[in-house]
């Protein structure tokens, strides 16, 4: 068979794809992380390998989403109000989303992701599921 065409270098909208910067969903990468590794809930340091990994690896520029006032334990330091500096240092912004109540602003972070990665036309990490926001968005 023919090889396959390459990717579109454009969304239907006509804008160029961003493929070197990605958002990443800080919340939901550090909780999985403290679950997987058997730790209880978030842990900063999830959040501090995938950033090396996508910065230091991937070569990728990352935009972090994270809820205003975050607390999250990291480990050697204890509980840290706020991202650790040496995250920040490694990413090229960082959105804190304002924690809100209502129908879908359980998930202000799901939505800030999204909106974020669009707005650059760039990719998106997370680990949740979000078949949810089709019909919101």
């Amino acid at each position: 068979p023919p090889p396959a065409p390459p990717p579109p270098e454009c969304d239907n909208e006509g804008r160029p794809y961003v493929f070197d910067q990605v958002v990443v969903n800080f919340a939901n990468v550090g909780v999985v992380y403290g679950r997987t590794m058997d730790l209880g809930g978030f842990r900063w340091e999830g959040v501090r390998r995938c950033v090396w990994s996508l910065t230091q690896e991937k070569n990728m520029r990352v935009i972090g989403v994270i809820f205003q006032s975050w607390k999250g334990w990291d480990d050697g330091v204890g509980e840290v109000f706020g991202v650790p500096s040496d995250i920040r240092e490694m990413c090229e912004s960082i959105e804190e989303t304002p924690r809100s109540t209502g129908a879908h602003r359980r998930s202000a972070d799901d939505e800030m992701t999204i909106k974020c990665a669009y707005r650059r036309n760039c990719r998106m990490l997370d680990n949740d599921n979000y078949k949810d926001w089709l019909q919101v968005l």
